[in-house]
């Protein structure tokens, strides 16, 4: 939810996959939802994208907001997030944004009860403050 006169915008395309195995790519977000970043592009420019390590930490933060519930309702011993686009603006890119996104991309696509984050910004120094109402 958005409180002031600001906006982020960032779109999120990505795939699951479901393992029995522990995956050999990506990294454990929670003991069986895995993260793989290492095939991103940027979907306005269609070019590779090297997220940085607070980005990745940033898309960490979401997924593992949701990953309790993913393996709730998931009957498989591992679920792959590979995270395939970002359709980012630069001038109003927020790393921090990624979060969010990823956290409403998770809620889509398995069918997860939608994880209200309520973001604020401080003008005078620039952050964004994400409340997850937890």
């Amino acid at each position: 939810m958005q409180k002031s006169g600001f906006g982020l915008f960032l779109g999120i395309e990505a795939e699951a996959t479901r393992l029995t195995n522990p995956p050999t790519m990506g990294a454990p977000v929670s003991s069986r939802v895995w993260l793989d970043v290492s095939e991103v592009n940027n979907a306005l420019y269609g070019k590779r994208l090297a997220l940085n390590e607070r980005e990745v930490a940033w898309l960490r933060v979401g997924l593992g907001k949701v990953s309790g519930d993913i393996e709730r309702i998931e009957t498989s011993p591992y679920i792959l997030i590979l995270v395939r686009d970002l359709e980012i603006f630069e001038v109003d890119y927020a790393e921090a944004a990624l979060a969010p996104a990823i956290a409403g991309w998770a809620a889509e696509k398995f069918a997860l009860t939608p994880r209200p984050c309520n973001v604020s910004h401080d003008s005078a120094t620039g952050q964004f403050t994400f409340d997850w109402n937890e």
